[in-house]
C-alpha cells in the first residue's frame, strides 16, 4: 500500500488555489457591483402643476400667456364695449381673464364693466399650467435604515425641467341676440426655466423667462 506524503497533498492543494482565488475575486467584485447599483440611483420623474405656486411658476405662466398674444389678432371693429368671460379647467380664470383683458384695450375696445356692453368675449382656456420633469443619476439621500449614517443627495447628473404652457381662443358673441360674431384661432405661448447639477456641485440654469431671475 503506497503512502500519501502530506506536503505532497499541500502542495497539490497549492497548486488549485489560484483558481479558487481567482473565483472568490470574481465573487466579491460581482457583490461588489450589486450592492453598488443598489446604491446609485438613475430615474426620470414627472409632475403636475402644483397648488401652491411658487414664483417662478408663476412667473412661467404669467408669460406663457402673454407670449400667445403677441401675434393675436383682434377679429372684430375697435371701439365696441366687451365683457369679458373665462372658462377653463383650473382655477385660474379670473387671472388669465385680465391678462385678456389688458390685451383687448390695448387692441382698442372699450371694458365700462356696466352692464350695456355690446360684445361678450369668452376666453376658453384649452391648456394653462406647467410641466415639470426631473432626470437623476447619483447617489440619492441616505438616512438610518440599513446605513447607521445619514447622506446628502450626491447628483452625477440632475436635471430639473419646468414649461409654462397657455393655450386659448376668444370668442366674440352678440350679447342682445347670442349670435357668434366672430372667432380668434387658437393661440399658444410657452416659457421655460431649467436647473443642472453635474459632478455634486456644478450648477447651470438656462431660461427664457425676461427679465431673467438672478
Amino acid at each position: 500500500m503506497t503512502k500519501l506524503d502530506p506536503s505532497r497533498l499541500a502542495l497539490q492543494g497549492e497548486r488549485r488555489s489560484p483558481g479558487t482565488t481567482l473565483r472568490g475575486r470574481y465573487a466579491r467584485l460581482t457583490l461588489g457591483l450589486m450592492l453598488g447599483l443598489s446604491v446609485v440611483g438613475c430615474s426620470v420623474t414627472y409632475e403636475t402643476t402644483k397648488s401652491g405656486r411658487a414664483p417662478i411658476e408663476q412667473l412661467l405662466l404669467t408669460q406663457s400667456l402673454e407670449r400667445g398674444l403677441i401675434d393675436a389678432l383682434l377679429p372684430v371693429r375697435p371701439g365696441q364695449a366687451v365683457v369679458v368671460e373665462t372658462v377653463g379647467l383650473t382655477g385660474d380664470q379670473a387671472f388669465a381673464g385680465a391678462i385678456i383683458e389688458k390685451w383687448l384695450v390695448r387692441e382698442g375696445l372699450l371694458l365700462p364693466k356696466d352692464g350695456k356692453e355690446s360684445l361678450m368675449a369668452r376666453v376658453t382656456l384649452d391648456a394653462f399650467g406647467t410641466l415639470q420633469d426631473q432626470t437623476f443619476f447619483g447617489i440619492p439621500p441616505i438616512g438610518g435604515g440599513l446605513f447607521p449614517i445619514s447622506l446628502p443627495e450626491l447628483a452625477f447628473y440632475k436635471a430639473s425641467r419646468q414649461r409654462g404652457l397657455a393655450r386659448f381662443s376668444v370668442d366674440f358673441i352678440d350679447k342682445k341676440t347670442g349670435r357668434l360674431v366672430s372667432s380668434t384661432p387658437v393661440y399658444e405661448g410657452d416659457a421655460y426655466y431649467n436647473q443642472y447639477t453635474f459632478l455634486f456641485s456644478f450648477d447651470l440654469t438656462r431660461t427664457d423667462l425676461l427679465p431673467p431671475l438672478p
